[in-house]
Order: structure tokens, then sequence, then C-alpha cells
């Protein structure tokens, strides 16, 4: 039996494509880089953008930070609510409520977005705890994941609900279940190399698993 479920933010809970990748194509020209770099989804979403500017797209740590500064003027005050909810996942979290399993987050998305986010989306009284980078930080998807862990007190009865190979790794290393959700910004390749407990196509799969 589950109680305690740690879902990943960007992906899992909401669909924030849209706002992640408009605010690193501002970034980017403002630092007058041109936009011909991928800006997919499945490279932008998910890890840290710190290290996705210097290990994917080769900018040294100054550039990098001088990129990650102004894609931070664009996300912090229109990008972060460039976002949806995935459909069902407000009665998911009731439903969780419901059976006593309490709800967390877990993201590498910086902690006071990740919060004014489920504050927007009105997710806040579902979740016992947020944990995330500061913003410019180093702490990575298992810190955050070992941070909740901590408030939770115990690694029995968890489970890690995350897109990206981040989440499902981190939750193995950590040493707790995992579920992989193929709705997210993951490809499948990525995912099942990842070999998590469940995979679930659709925030309904993700339910009847979590509440089964």
């Amino acid at each position: 039996m589950i109680k305690h479920v740690i879902f990943d933010l960007d992906g899992t809970l909401t669909d924030s494509k849209e706002g992640i990748i408009r605010s690193v194509e501002y970034a980017l020209q403002k630092a007058g880089e041109t936009t011909a770099h991928r800006l997919s989804s499945e490279i932008i979403v998910g890890p840290p953008l710190l290290t996705t500017f210097q290990e994917t797209y080769g900018f040294s740590e100054k550039k990098a930070r001088a990129i990650y500064a102004f894609f931070q003027e664009r996300y912090s005050t229109i990008g972060k609510f460039e976002n949806r909810l995935f459909p069902g996942i407000i009665q998911l979290m009731k439903a969780l409520a419901t059976r006593h399993i309490r709800s967390y987050v877990a993201t590498s998305k910086p902690e006071i977005h990740a919060r004014e986010i489920c504050q927007h989306f009105q997710l806040l009284p579902y979740l016992a705890a947020i944990a995330g980078p500061t913003v410019g930080g180093k702490e990575t998807k298992i810190d955050c994941i070992n941070r909740i862990i901590r408030c939770i007190g115990t690694k029995q009865e968890v489970v890690m609900v995350g897109d990206r190979k981040y989440d499902i790794d981190g939750a193995h290393i950590v040493g707790i279940q995992s579920v992989a959700v193929a709705y997210g910004y993951g490809s499948e390749r990525e995912i099942q190399a990842c070999k998590p407990d469940f995979t679930a196509y659709s925030v309904d799969e993700l339910a009847k698993w979590l509440l089964r």
C-alpha cells in the first residue's frame, strides 16, 4: 500500500513546456545567441537549465549563468504561468487526500517558482511539502527527493512519480518505488531504460495504480 506520493512538477502535474521554451528563446536572443539550438521539450524540460546550457549546448559556466539570468527575467514574471494542469490532476489529488495518502513535490524547478505555480493551480492544500533548489542553486533532483524523505521520516510505502530519467533514477538511488508517466516530456525509450515499477500512460492510469 502506498502512503506517500512524491510528484515531479513539470511534465507530471503540469504541462509547462510553453512557458519554459518561450523563456529560453527569450534568454538566448537577449544573450546574442541564435535559436538554432534544438529547443525541444525533451531537452529543455526536466533537468536543471544551468546543466542543460553547459552540457547540452556547450556554454561556459559564466555564459550559462548569464543566459539563465535572462531566462529568469521572463520566466519569473510571465513564463511560469504559461502553463496548465494535466487533465485529471486535481481529481487525483483530492482522491489521494480522501484516502489519507500524503502528496509532495520534488522538482528541479526553483522552489519559489514551484510554490507559486502550485498556489496558482490550487494544489497547495493537497501538498505536505515542496522541495526544489534555490534560483541558480546546485541542488539535484536526488537532493530534493532526499529532502522530502527526511520530511516523511521513512522510505517505506513511498513512491516517486515523474516523467524523466532524473525522477526514476533518483527513486532507485534513494531506495523508493517509482512510477513513470508517459504523458510527459520523457521519451518512451528514456523512461523504460530506467526500469520503473510501473508506467502510466494517462493520469487515469496513474490514479488507478496509486489508489489500488
